[in-house]
């Protein structure tokens, strides 16, 4: 395990899978994390570092389209279809830009209900 910071500006946050389902510029792609900067993505088409796309958040999270640019992509896996072909599995960093302001205030709601969801429900003390 690596004692690297993290270089991020803001954390991210981990989307449960049935709230994954988005779409990037008319191609499905699961969401994995999200932060007010950004996103991390699971895609079958190779996405290239610089690219300007639009993400749909899913709708069971937020429906929302934000504009973003690419910032990396990586090959994270190759399987085979049925047909016998070879398909990739890419994940790549989205950096979000050119937001409007009630684009950022429902996104940060979407990011408030993800980090609600992670820390769970505030417990009482025990006597």
């Amino acid at each position: 395990m690596s004692n690297r910071p993290d270089p991020r500006r803001v954390a991210r946050l981990v989307i449960p899978p049935p709230l994954r389902e988005g779409d990037l510029a008319h191609r499905s792609v699961h969401v994995l994390d999200l932060s007010l900067l950004g996103a991390r993505i699971h895609h079958q088409a190779l996405l290239h570092d610089g690219v300007v796309c639009y993400l749909d958040l899913p709708p069971a999270l937020v429906s929302v389209r934000l504009l973003g640019r690419v910032v990396w992509t990586r090959l994270r896996a190759t399987e085979q279809t049925l047909d016998g072909d070879r398909q990739a599995l890419y994940e790549s960093g989205l950096e979000f830009t050119s937001l409007t302001a009630e684009q950022r205030t429902t996104l940060a709601d979407a990011v408030a209900t993800l980090q609600a969801a992670q820390t769970g429900p505030e417990r009482e003390p025990s006597a």
